[in-house]
């Protein structure tokens, strides 16, 4: 099953998405030891190197890096500089409770990839109460600004079927450097299929770095239904407009934004990214992430502990020069063998 003729992924399709064959991808250069040694499974670490003053440091070498698991220094055999080109999931947030803002998000996302670097691959997908595949995988920036337009807002929102699928089934298969930027404000209302902790302990093993763009709906959810917030200015609630069925119901609370947010900031941390808050400049929070991606090295090494122990091995990344420091994932869990 290709993408092409599978284009919504809806709740009961996600477990028949292991036979779907990945997108044709663009020629790449010729295969380095990676392939020599593919009985060993590589770590790839996204790696972000910065001074003290916050500047990204792009050009550095191969040769100017160090990498420990669990204090042990490994040898690195795969290195590919900041120019090397990366394919990005850009997975929007379309539930209902983003249909006041739906044209500053799409047009904030558009200016986003056209920010992107011109080998940049792009996939749009966008979820609400289904996951849709708006546009494969391109470097045709009027392809990507067309599947982000044809996004439209409604529904719940199953957040964690979507990032779940977005790693599992978009971006593991895809060999080369690979991103996913969520555009959401964290709150999950309907996922049947994948739970928070699945994703987050999918965040600490994908290859993928996960960026997360934060924008509370809140504030839309109470005035698109003309309810004044409970407690605010000691009035009770004043109700417009008949109650919608999503009040009193998941995504009604602000707890639950709280937890949203919470959520998004470990997922970006487990794999090495950051989250960025677009409430006040959504725009230039996009931007901050294509200049993450224009930043990021990409550093593979083979463990020399082999054991299949599914146990979590500690990494971290040290730059020779001094003053910069180096940001990636905290560590992954090793593989492990099924019983006997």
């Amino acid at each position: 099953m290709h993408w092409k003729t599978c284009a919504v992924l809806s709740l009961g399709s996600i477990l028949l998405l292991a036979g779907f064959s990945a997108p044709q991808k663009r020629e790449k250069k010729a295969e380095d030891d990676q392939t020599i040694r593919a009985e060993v499974e590589m770590v790839s670490l996204p790696v972000v190197v910065t001074n003290k003053e916050g500047k990204r440091i792009t050009d550095l070498k191969k040769e100017d890096f160090q990498v420990f698991e669990n204090g042990v220094q490994q040898d690195i055999a795969g290195f590919a500089a900041t120019d090397e080109p990366v394919d990005v999931a850009l997975l929007l947030d379309t539930s209902g409770s983003t249909e006041l803002e739906l044209a500053k998000i799409q047009n904030a996302a558009i200016a986003f990839v056209n920010q992107l670097h011109p080998d940049d691959e792009v996939a749009v997908l966008s979820f609400a109460e289904d996951v849709t595949l708006q546009e494969d995988f391109t470097i045709d920036r009027d392809k990507n600004e067309y599947g982000i337009k044809k996004t439209r807002a409604g529904g719940c929102t199953v957040e964690y079927e979507a990032v779940w699928l977005a790693l599992q089934e978009v971006l593991k298969p895809v060999k080369e450097r690979t991103a996913l930027v969520v555009f959401t404000d964290g709150v999950d209302t309907c996922s049947r299929k994948a739970s928070e902790k699945e994703t987050l302990d999918l965040a600490k093993e994908t290859r993928a770095t996960i960026y997360c763009v934060y924008y509370n709906t809140e504030p839309d959810l109470y005035s698109r239904y003309g309810r004044r917030r409970p407690g605010v200015g000691g009035f009770p609630p004043v109700i417009a407009t008949p109650m919608p069925p999503i009040y009193g119901g998941p995504g009604s609370t602000s707890q639950e934004y709280v937890v949203g947010r919470a959520y998004l900031a470990k997922l970006s941390e487990y794999s090495g990214g950051l989250m960025f808050d677009g409430m006040t400049d959504l725009g230039d929070a996009f931007s901050q992430v294509a200049k993450e991606l224009a930043s990021q090295y990409s550093i593979g090494y083979y463990p020399t502990d082999k054991k299949h122990d599914g146990k979590f091995r500690k990494v971290e990344v040290k730059v020779g020069k001094p003053g910069l420091v180096a940001r990636t994932k905290k560590g992954y869990f090793a593989r492990k063998d099924s019983a006997k």
